[in-house]
């Protein structure tokens, strides 16, 4: 059984009353087996195979249920509220940081494979090896890597 295609064509009687003629459908047209269709018990079977938490639906709000409405000005105070003791935290911790290292240093010349935290693991210091990093690297004001054959003030202790 071939199916048959009807396609409007432009009748010049009427502008309202369109014409119908019967297209053939192409002889190449690929014709599937009807395997490949999805079957219901295709589809369960791999429904079941899923975890169980896929095959959950949401949760239909009750009726008593309303949604959480915060007022605009409440919200905007809070979230003022919320900048400003991020920017006291970030101040405070401007405040904290330590100062700059001012003891006795010491001039090194880099060579190939030195970095500034191998250069801060040979210094003698019971401080957390991240503040001597620091310290060398604002004792040379150093932003990136080290260059091979340039000379740097290391913190003796």
């Amino acid at each position: 059984m071939s199916a048959m295609t009807l396609v409007p064509t432009g009748g010049a009687e009427s502008p309202r009353r369109r014409l119908l003629a019967v297209v053939p459908d192409p002889v190449d047209a690929e014709v599937l087996s009807i395997d490949s269709a999805p079957s219901a018990r295709r589809r369960r079977r791999a429904q079941l195979a899923e975890e169980p938490a896929m095959r959950r639906r949401p949760a239909a709000p009750r009726a008593g249920d309303r949604a959480i409405r915060v007022p605009l000005g409440r919200f905007l105070i809070h979230g003022a509220v919320v900048v400003s003791l991020g920017l006291a935290g970030v101040g405070a911790g401007i405040l904290v940081q330590p100062d700059a290292y001012a003891g006795p240093t010491r001039v090194h010349s880099v060579v190939a494979g030195d970095s500034m935290w191998s250069l801060a693991q040979g210094v003698d210091t019971d401080r957390p090896l991240e503040e001597v990093v620091v310290d060398i690297e604002r004792l040379n004001g150093l932003d990136g890597a080290l260059v091979q054959g340039q000379r740097v003030l290391v913190p003796v202790r």
